[in-house]
């Protein structure tokens, strides 16, 4: 029983993640440009004031993201 309720779980998990990235790919590129601009600006404001854009990678700039500035 509880493999069959995992199984069933799973798929659903799996369509919700297609639909977001169904959603993300249709997004107009000016709004998914803004964003990424926005993301970075977060990324280099405050305490990480000091970091170049250029030596920015994509992971950091999520993870700082979630802090506050």
């Amino acid at each position: 029983m509880m493999l069959r309720y995992d199984v069933f779980r799973i798929n659903i998990q799996r369509c919700i993640e297609k639909a977001w990235l169904w959603i993300a790919w249709h997004l107009p590129g000016k709004l998914v440009y803004t964003a990424s601009i926005r993301l970075m600006a977060h990324a280099t404001t405050g305490e990480y004031g000091n970091t170049i854009p250029d030596e920015l990678n994509v992971m950091e700039a999520f993870k700082r993201w979630d802090q506050p500035l």
